[in-house]
């Protein structure tokens, strides 16, 4: 689970940068060891973590957490509140469709449901959203299933 590799992280360290060239993001093993004692310090295992954050540090921290960790977190205005478990259902809050998601193959109306998908061969960029299907159950050979990136904007937790 991701987020106990947070919990491992934060207490023993990193081992090596966190860096994406895609998204020009760099973060050094001391800058991740001082952002863990600044912020990650509360972190229990099984308990979703609020984090009060300064704004300069408001990037770096979405970076680890969403792209590097795969974690799902709320943003407000000064919190972040980091989930200890990842939600497998969300719910469409602005319709999907080709205009504001080229690379979706389908338009998926407001209050559409819909399904995570972790698999390993999804192309999402963690930054911007996730890999989701309407149809949880669904193939489309040798064991794949279909998903598409719904970006954070478009989509809320089901049961919120």
């Amino acid at each position: 689970m991701n987020f106990n590799r947070l919990i491992k992280d934060s207490k023993e360290g990193l081992k090596r940068k966190i860096s994406s060239r895609r998204e020009r993001i760099f973060v050094s093993v001391d800058e991740f060891n001082y952002l863990s004692k600044k912020y990650f310090n509360q972190i229990k295992e099984g308990e979703n973590l609020t984090i009060k954050y300064y704004k300069k540090d408001k990037e770096t921290l979405l970076f680890i957490l969403r792209w590097y960790y795969n974690l799902w977190v709320d943003i407000n205005e000064d919190c972040i509140e980091v989930y200890s478990s990842f939600p497998n259902e969300f719910k469409i809050i602005n319709e999907v469709n080709k205009l504001n998601h080229p690379h979706t193959p389908k338009t998926f109306k407001k209050g559409t449901k819909m399904y995570f998908n972790s698999s390993s061969y999804s192309s999402s960029n963690w930054l911007n959203g996730i890999p989701l299907w309407d149809n949880k159950d669904e193939e489309v050979g040798y064991g794949l299933k279909p998903s598409c990136q719904v970006n954070y904007d478009y989509i809320k937790i089901a049961n919120s």
